[in-house]
Parts: C-alpha cells; structure tokens; sequence
C-alpha cells in the first residue's frame, strides 16, 4: 500500500502558492505599523490568501509566529485564529509538522497549545520523532509506508477532536517505528557474520558461492520486507475516518434540509424507509453485544458497513427527489439514522460522537450531551 498524506484523507486545497510568498517580507512590517490602516489593510489580504492558498498562508504567518515584534505577533496570532477555526486551516497547521524550516515547526508546537492545549505539544514532539525515525529507516532502505499512512490517520483522529487517542496512536507509531529498525537491522548483522564465514563453510566441503548469493539476496529482501502487522490497525482507522465522513454528510444534511425536531410513525412511512428502521433495529442489537464484550473495534466494522455499503446507496437511489421534496418520511429516516449511529459510536468514539452531535443535532434536541439522548424509539 502506497503511504497516504492528510491530503488523501481530507479535501484541502491544492493550488499553486505563489501570492502568499509574496506578503512573506513584508508581514512584519505591515503588522508592526504605527498605522492601523496598513495593519488592516495586511490583514485584510492575509484572509483573502489564505481562501485560496490555505496552506501556503498558514505556512508564512508559523513562520514568524515567534516574531519579537510585540504588535506584529499580536497580528499574527488573531489571523491564525481566524484561519484555523474551520478545517481547511487546522489541516494546514498539522501539515506543518512536517514543514523543513525549523520556525515553522516551531510555530505550529506554539500555536498547537494555544489552539488544542498542553496534550497538543505531546503529539507534535512525537510526530517529530517519527520524522526522524522514518527519515532514518529510509537511509537504511527499510519499508516504511505503511508506517506513514498510520501517522497521517493519527493526524486526522487529532482533527476529529480525540486528542488523547491521536497521543496514544503517536506513541505506538513511535514504538512500531523503532521496533522495525532494530529488528531490521539485528537481522541485518546476522546475515552480515554469516557472509563472513561463507570462505571457512566451503572448507567444509559446502559451495560457497551458493551461500553468498542466497545471503546477499536475503539482506535485500530483509531491507524492503513489508510488514503485515499494521494492515489491520490501517483498516480499523480507515473504517473510522470512512464511518465518520459518513455521520458528518448526513449531519450535514440534517443542519441543511430539517428545521424542526422530525417525527412520523412507521405505519406512515414510505415502504422503502421502514427498512432502513428494520435494519437500524438490527445494527443497535448487533452492536450493543459488541460493545458489551469490549469489541468495540467491530462495533465500529458494522456501522461502517452499514452507512457505507446500505444506507449511502440507499440514498443515492431513493432520497435525492424526495428531499428537494422535503419528503417528511426521508426527513425522518435520515435524521433518526444519524442520531442512532452517533449513540452507537458514542461508546468506542466518545469525542468524535459528541462533536458531530453538538455541530449538527443538538439544535433540535433538549439533552446536552450525545450520551444523555434518548434511543429513538423506533429502533430498540
């Protein structure tokens, strides 16, 4: 498997930079103006930049985020604030952990703390030592992309809000990483000593020259050898990211098309809805055995399932006319689909679940929290 970036994972501009590197000499200048014309005015096209070229924007003002310049840094730190309060921005900051220039790494630990708190600074010193390992292990040729698509998963359980989580998964990348090269190079040595007494093996009568291509081969294949312990922890990540991109469009849907709390019985419901009530009825019961036995890893297998192998065909097919027709049975199935998923993934994802619930359901609900709504009644 080729190694995935956040880019893979999440939809951020790609566009060429080149009007963001033209503010970058005279920022501090700008900023630090006795006149708050030219403060304004900077700023002004900072925002307008960093629409465009999110990235590259985010990457100047990191740049000089530890600026001595008392006002300019002021600046500096409104507009990042500014920039990072929607996704696009936040991906830009952690795309900065991996930044070459040392000031923007620097800027992103700084601002990291400031934006998400003191845990912030564990990840992103972790995410370093990776940097370093990984650079390391590919001085020596050793495979390490799977490795890679596992640190930008980390990066988007950050984004997601779990913190904690993304601290865990950094030390066990961190660990995995430094496991991989001794292992490698233990191995390494061995098949080293062995080529050494290859000429003391043909005394013995045994061909030599045999032994040393075989030797010589397995140093090659022990250097680019994958690894099939980190598939699985690959696919469970993937199938939460995937689970959550789905209870985000259709929360989505939700704060868009329902203006008010839904509710129909399932006598009046459109045939091809109480399905889905059929199937959701199942998937709680599934689930719940699941999570009541600390499988929580294939709780979260069969909501992905189900959200991405029935239910987004099922829209696909049946929902779009009916919710330009505002079509109350679609309304309802749609809505009673997210809330359950998020009380289901409320107990492996907590964080994630109660972001998602307070984003796109809570307007329309009287409980505070995703833990303390009550299970629709049409599914349990």
């Amino acid at each position: 498997m080729p190694p995935l970036s956040l880019r893979d994972i999440l939809p951020v501009s790609t566009k060429v930079r080149t009007d963001a590197e033209r503010l970058d000499p005279i920022l501090i200048e700008s900023l630090a103006s006795p006149l708050s014309i030219e403060r304004r005015r900077m700023e002004t096209r900072v925002l307008k930049i960093a629409k465009e070229e999110t990235e590259a924007m985010v990457t100047v003002l990191l740049r000089h985020y530890d600026t001595r310049n008392v006002k300019a840094r002021k600046g500096i730190d409104g507009l990042l604030k500014t920039i990072t309060k929607d996704r696009e921005g936040q991906v830009a900051v952690l795309e900065g952990l991996s930044n070459p220039d040392q000031d923007v790494r620097k800027g992103v630990r700084m601002l990291m703390v400031e934006i998400w708190g003191e845990r912030a600074a564990v990840f992103a010193t972790n995410f370093e030592q990776t940097i370093f390992l990984t650079n390391l292990a590919r001085s020596r040729d050793i495979f390490v992309n799977d490795i890679i698509t596992l640190v930008e998963l980390s990066k988007v359980t950050f984004l997601e809000g779990d913190i904690e989580r993304a601290v865990e998964d950094s030390v066990l990348i961190v660990g995995l990483l430094k496991h991989r090269y001794r292992s490698v190079e233990t191995m390494k040595n061995y098949l080293a000593e062995m080529l050494k007494i290859t000429p003391e093996l043909s005394k013995l009568g045994m061909m030599s020259g045999r032994i040393e291509e075989s030797l010589l081969t397995a140093m090659k294949a022990n250097k680019r050898r994958s690894f099939d312990y980190t598939d699985d922890l690959i696919d469970d990540r993937m199938r939460e990211v995937e689970t959550i991109d789905h209870l985000r469009a259709l929360g989505s849907m939700v704060k868009e098309q329902i203006t008010e709390l839904p509710h129909m019985s399932l006598k009046d419901m459109s045939g091809v809805d109480v399905w889905a009530f059929t199937r959701l009825k199942e998937l709680v019961r599934e689930c719940s055995s699941f999570s009541v036995t600390g499988r929580k890893g294939e709780a979260i297998g069969l909501i992905h399932n189900f959200l991405n192998d029935e239910f987004s065909p099922y829209m696909l097919e049946q929902a779009q006319g009916r919710l330009s027709e505002k079509d109350p049975s679609i309304f309802f199935t749609i809505y009673t689909v997210g809330l359950t998923c998020l009380k289901l993934i409320s107990e492996p994802l907590p964080k994630v679940a109660e972001e998602l619930y307070l984003t796109y359901f809570r307007d329309m609900e009287e409980s505070p929290s995703i833990k303390a709504v009550s299970w629709p009644t049409n599914v349990i």
